[in-house]
């Protein structure tokens, strides 16, 4: 039965389809172009991506970008803390990859510095990380 005056209900489902195509089309290119901008040279630093002498310069550039490690020496660092852990991989190490890491978290976008300390080192605390390394 049809009545005057009144729109058929069909005639609204094809603006709702076109809505519902466009929002997740929108989603997918968005999560595409916001996936690129996570590989930062530090992340890739931190992966082991250069040869040691770029990654120990990029992750020193980040370090020291922090009040906290703006004086900070690397060569001195490496002189001081290496006897301070028994573990044979620490020992010999020259990168800072080694006993630093990065940890982020998405769900309010900050990056944590993060230590493999001498101490839990040397109880054995990461020998999974030393088998993989």
């Amino acid at each position: 039965m049809k009545i005057n005056g009144l729109r058929d209900l069909s005639s609204y489902k094809q603006p709702f389809y076109r809505f519902l195509i466009y929002f997740w089309l929108f989603g997918i290119v968005s999560l595409i172009t916001g996936a690129g901008c996570t590989t930062l040279e530090l992340t890739r630093a931190f992966d082991g991506e250069f040869n040691g002498v770029k990654n120990n310069k990029l992750i020193n550039t980040y370090c020291t970008s922090c009040h906290n490690h703006k004086d900070f020496d690397s060569e001195t660092h490496l002189i001081k803390i290496r006897p301070k852990y028994k573990r044979k991989l620490f020992r010999l190490t020259s990168e800072c990859r080694t006993c630093h890491y990065i940890q982020k978290t998405w769900a309010d976008d900050h990056t944590f510095r993060k230590t493999r300390g001498y101490k839990k080192a040397n109880r054995g605390g990461f020998k999974k990380f030393e088998k993989n390394y």
